[in-house]
């Protein structure tokens, strides 16, 4: 009886073998591959591509590329094409139960950027979104929800922002607004979107601009930075979040536009600032957690310069070393490799907004702090705050209106909701004394709050109760004749 079920569970290995073999995708021609050595590894899924090009999101790929999946340690020859009907292929995610792929791809060379979703095994192939222009880098969030980057405009107009939609496809909506060029990264373990934008959020675009990681909840609210640490020659990207809460990016010193790749960076928990894991020489495009001490990475083969195609090798976390190689093929580069394996559920963040509400409230406890004044106080009285709008597309500015300001540096106003706004401090006699540059934005029914006029978020606000708070007639309400035509054309 022993031999006979030994017998029927390799029958039945052998059959299961034969079925992914013959799934139908037929493998591509750049296939140029060499054998590979690993230890004990989880299945993998990545895509690999001819061409790999840094700047924008819809031409990395520009001669095609594929989704395929593996199994480290095993011959080449077993690489299992997912996507053969397709063009291009790009930005694998994998659903928490391990059971499905959610990724980004083009079905004809030129055609729109759609999210599709596939069982691991390249079955049950579906189209969820239907965009007008190009929608990349999708993630899975609880409660059915996908989120992805929606890349619209042309030319000097081209910009991209997050939206969120049903795993069905149905109940878009965004959830940034105004400039930034804002692109999903990850969904962290709090509930959390983790996001990469221009740093500042300015309305001028460019490509040269760097990029920086903030944080905002599902719904839009509460977007902040990640850290106190943005500045005018970074660009960080490509960011996931490992199982001790670990943010691991890529970090590169030149603009966006130029970096495919860079160094591999971290934020432990608690800290304040990021740390490098290695050289200035080494080149990464892509990084995700493998097992608990062991990264996929994807390399530049900097030893052939006529060829700095990346290839695929674990990492050894506690080491900060290289180790052995996944998966090489001299033909093409291998990217954005993730592992076919169930992860935790992150938490689901219940919204408080108000979905009728055209508008949503600023408290400021005290416009004096800003970390760009001397001793991190603005000298000088305040006596008002202006809040300024940008129409798109134009990019003109426009008042919204003035709100007091207390003698304890504190304002509270009612702003209208989901427009870009930016603040600006005005003295005694209208004068301006300080003006953020940034633009940031209020959800429908969203109380938002701020420590100070450009504060840091590394510290916390001092513990007293504002007088903003203690008039009658706060918050002040702001919008006018903007809120009203705001309201006729959400």
């Amino acid at each position: 009886m022993k031999s006979f079920w030994s017998a029927l569970v390799a029958g039945f290995f052998v059959a299961l073998c034969t079925m992914y073999g013959a799934s139908g995708a037929t493998e591509a021609s750049f296939a140029s591959t060499e054998s590979v050595h690993s230890t004990l590894l989880p299945a993998i899924a990545f895509i690999e591509a001819p061409v790999v090009m840094a700047g924008d999101l819809t031409q990395r790929f520009p001669q095609g590329s594929r989704l395929v999946r593996m199994t480290p340690g095993v011959q080449p020859s077993s690489l299992i094409p997912l996507t053969p009907e397709f063009f291009a292929a790009a930005d694998p995610q994998v659903s928490f139960d391990g059971t499905r792929i959610l990724f980004s791809a083009q079905q004809t060379k030129g055609a729109s950027w759609q999210i599709w979703e596939m069982a691991v095994d390249g079955s049950g192939l579906r189209q969820i979104t239907h965009c007008p222009r190009d929608c990349l880098k999708p993630a899975y969030l609880p409660q059915n929800q996908i989120v992805y980057t929606s890349v619209r405009g042309q030319g000097a107009q081209r910009a991209s922002a997050v939206y969120v939609c049903q795993e069905n496809g149905e109940g878009v909506h965004p959830i940034t607004f105004g400039p930034g060029n804002f692109q999903m990264e990850t969904v962290l373990h709090s509930g959390r979107i983790l996001v990469s934008a221009e740093s500042p959020l300015l309305a001028a675009s460019s490509p040269r601009r760097s990029r920086t990681l903030f944080t905002l909840r599902p719904d839009g609210s509460g977007m902040a930075l990640l850290r106190d640490e943005a500045t005018t020659n970074q660009n960080r990207t490509g960011a996931v979040e490992l199982a001790d809460g670990t943010i691991l990016f890529l970090e590169s010193k030149k603009a966006a536009a130029d970096a495919a790749g860079g160094q591999l960076a971290w934020i432990h928990p608690g800290t304040l600032r990021a740390s490098i894991l290695t050289g200035p020489s080494s080149v990464y495009g892509s990084a995700a957690q493998l097992q608990a001490a062991t990264l996929v990475v994807a390399k530049e083969n900097s030893a052939r310069p006529s060829n700095r195609n990346f290839n695929l090798y674990a990492f050894d976390l506690a080491g900060k070393s290289l180790g052995d190689v996944l998966y090489r093929n001299a033909k093409a580069s291998s990217v954005q490799a993730v592992p076919l394996v169930p992860h935790a559920l992150p938490q689901i963040y219940w919204s408080i907004l108000h979905p009728t509400a055209q508008t949503g409230r600023i408290l400021c406890l005290d416009s004096y702090v800003s970390k760009d004044a001397l001793n991190g106080r603005l000298a000088g009285r305040i006596a008002k705050v202006r809040v300024l709008t940008l129409d798109q597309p134009g990019n003109l500015e426009r008042i919204v209106g003035d709100a007091p300001v207390e003698s304890d540096g504190s304002f509270y106003a009612t702003v209208p909701a989901d427009i870009p706004i930016r603040f600006e401090l005005m003295g005694p006699k209208g004068e301006i004394l300080h003006a953020q540059r940034s633009w940031i934005w209020v959800r429908n029914g969203e109380d938002r709050g701020c420590q100070g006029c450009h504060d840091s978020p590394s510290f916390a606000p001092a513990n007293h109760f504002p007088q903003a708070l203690r008039r009658f007639d706060t918050p002040t309400p702001l919008g006018g004749a903007l809120q009203a035509q705001h309201l006729m054309h959400p």
